[in-house]
């Protein structure tokens, strides 16, 4: 093992494994939770949803998120946090990509609620990853970097959903609900590629390791 837990290139693989962990919070909560807050004006013009159809969909998506939260910690300890956090990820922009391909608002429903699944089995288990590999000293500050991924993402939807809007007319929300849902598969397939569940597996030590974390 290397006892400094650097990679040749002096960079630590922790600091990737950060990285990706930022982008699954852009992906699982940004795009698939707080893109449907963006979305909701043209789809409720679009499709003639009241308040209380519009607020059905929010919830189906949290209890979504509320089962993978009561299930998700079980299968990571049982397949892996990498193997859940990419299949969650899968389900979350698959879901998404048939929102904008839903044709009622049945379907759309049970999308909703299907992306909430995703959503919790990417974003519960990556905050363990996290903690796998950083130590004590260094863990808050990775776990602060990575959850401001979500708030990066709503930042970014403000100014480029309107232009995507304007374009296509009253297509504009279906168009971004595909591009929301391709950009999480690309995530999960980046996730199965660089996530490791363990800095073990890279044969490196945890960011920051100190005794505390040995005991």
């Amino acid at each position: 093992m290397n006892p400094a837990g650097r990679l040749r290139n002096g960079l630590h693989y922790g600091w990737i494994i950060l990285v990706v962990a930022t982008l699954v919070a852009f992906g699982a909560l940004g795009l698939a939770r707080f893109g449907y807050s963006v979305l909701l004006p043209a789809m409720q013009a679009d499709l003639g949803m009241g308040n209380t159809e519009a607020g059905f969909l929010a919830t189906a998506h949290v209890i979504g998120y509320l089962v993978a939260s009561l299930i998700g910690g079980a299968l990571a300890s049982r397949f892996g946090p990498r193997r859940v956090i990419t299949v969650g990820l899968a389900i979350a922009g698959s879901s998404m990509l048939m929102t904008g391909l839903a044709g009622d608002y049945a379907e759309i429903a049970l999308w909703r609620g299907l992306a909430g699944v995703g959503s919790g089995m990417s974003n519960i288990p990556i905050y363990g990853v996290l903690a796998a590999w950083f130590g004590t000293r260094r863990r808050g500050l990775a776990t602060g970097i990575a959850v401001s991924g979500a708030s990066v993402a709503f930042i970014a939807l403000g100014p480029l959903v309107p232009i995507v809007l304007d374009e296509f007319g009253t297509l504009g929300w279906r168009i971004c609900w595909y591009g929301f849902g391709g950009f999480t598969i690309f995530l999960a397939v980046t996730g199965a590629w660089l996530l490791r569940n363990q800095p073990q597996d890279k044969g490196l030590q945890a960011i920051s390791a100190g005794p505390a974390d040995d005991a």
